[in-house]
């Protein structure tokens, strides 16, 4: 991407429905499916669908958020315009918070994938390995990693649609009985957990100074991201479960390879897993991005120490947040297990796009408030449908937030923004 101090060429829209399709298209899809399906059962398809919904009402509130504000930020600038500069800094906390979750994730995945090439690699090996080459990336310059990710999106998508195709060809309708074997409960559980795979429709909002036009091309970028990943994820959903059944994706933590090898598909297995480390490379990719540039905002703004947001370097990029970020995702990576991991992310996300909605309630009107209104209540349903896990971390996560923003408040009382 251009850089966001200098005037480079700006994204097309082209590329920014590649940043969001980077985010959304991969841990969530060649990941976290088994652990929908653990929850859900066949069932999994219709948890694509609520997903899908959800993300869309919210997603619309974005698309409308970002008309009126067409700044870098997001949802942290969302709020913080709608409302005042402390609840903007919670959902900019929480949202940091939940990218270093998801990278966490998707670092998780590229370890299990990799050991499809290097069998008896440890998974540890490849969780370093992406983390750091992530953070080289965008390091090395915005321009790279743009182009990198572009390359990556084309190629996972080629993949899904590879893998969809080879698994209808297997596919058996007894695996889809019965449809639900855990209830409705269990497809909205799914759903929740899937919802992570809907997470980077927003994701183009932070970087909104570095696209052309963006109050036309950040709200369409967002629609269209949804819309071509749910297709894709549908198609996918639907192919995996028809032709392995729900409980061998469920055990897994690479459920489209192991879905493969299970049809005695062993080449289209590896090709798969070839797809799964793209695929999660470029969610590795958007989520330091994402940390490291709305940390640049926030730092801008004097709700984070400015240290974090400086930008050095030949390739004028906020060096210190995107070391900070991996550093982070490392941590995490290794301190849990990836279906914690997973609802934990879930939570978070689903807290910060309730916030979201919030804003649009209040910013919005007419009938663009009632597609708000249900986004907020659908985040809500899917929030009630996770693990207590997740509520204690969320609640830990925004407990912290608020100390750090008090103690800052009372060591800097005329720092910009703390008033």
């Amino acid at each position: 991407m251009p850089s966001p101090t200098g005037p480079g060429p700006k994204l097309t829209l082209f590329d920014a429905v590649n940043i969001s399709l980077g985010s959304i298209i991969g841990a969530g899809i060649f990941v976290i499916l088994g652990a929908a399906a653990a929850v859900a059962g066949p069932a999994l398809i219709l948890s694509v669908l609520i997903a899908a919904a959800v993300s869309l009402l919210t997603g619309f509130t974005t698309a409308e958020l970002s008309r009126r504000y067409p700044r870098s930020g997001g949802v942290y600038v969302f709020v913080r315009e709608t409302f005042s500069v402390f609840p903007g800094f919670l959902v900019g906390w929480v949202w940091l918070f939940s990218n270093v979750v998801g990278g966490a994730t998707v670092a998780v995945g590229f370890g299990h994938y990799l050991t499809y090439f290097v069998p008896g690699l440890p998974t540890a090996v490849g969780i370093v390995a992406v983390v750091a080459f992530t953070v080289a990336v965008h390091l090395a310059g915005a321009k790279e990693s743009s182009r990198f990710n572009n390359v990556l999106v084309l190629a996972k998508v080629a993949v899904l649609m590879f893998f969809a195709a080879a698994a209808f060809l297997h596919f058996r309708g007894a695996n889809l009985r019965p449809f639900a074997p855990f209830g409705l409960r269990g497809a909205w559980a799914g759903a929740a957990t899937i919802f992570f795979a809907y997470a980077g429709f927003a994701r183009v909002a932070i970087v909104a100074d570095e696209i052309e036009e963006p109050r036309k091309n950040v709200p369409r970028a967002t629609l269209l991201s949804i819309f071509i990943s749910t297709l894709i994820y549908l198609l996918v959903a639907a192919a995996a479960v028809g032709a392995a059944g729900y409980k061998l994706l469920a055990g897994s933590g690479s459920p489209l390879a192991d879905a493969m090898a299970g049809v005695g598909l062993s080449s289209g297995a590896r090709l798969v897993a070839l797809g799964g480390l793209a695929a999660t490379g470029t969610v590795a990719l958007a989520s330091v991005l994402g940390i490291s540039r709305l940390a640049m905002v926030m730092a801008g703004d004097g709700e984070l120490p400015a240290f974090v947001g400086r930008v050095g370097g030949r390739a004028s990029v906020p060096r210190n947040a995107v070391v900070i970020g991996g550093a982070a995702m490392l941590v995490l990576a290794f301190a849990s297990d990836l279906p914690h991991i997973a609802y934990i992310s879930s939570f978070s996300l689903l807290l910060y796009y309730a916030a979201l909605n919030v804003s649009g309630l209040k910013a919005l009107r007419g009938g663009a408030r009632v597609a708000t209104a249900f986004g907020l209540a659908s985040c809500v349903v899917l929030m009630a449908s996770l693990p207590r896990l997740s509520w204690i971390v969320g609640a830990a996560v925004v407990a912290a937030g608020a100390l750090f923003y008090a103690a800052g408040r009372a060591g800097r009382p005329g720092r910009p923004g703390s008033s």
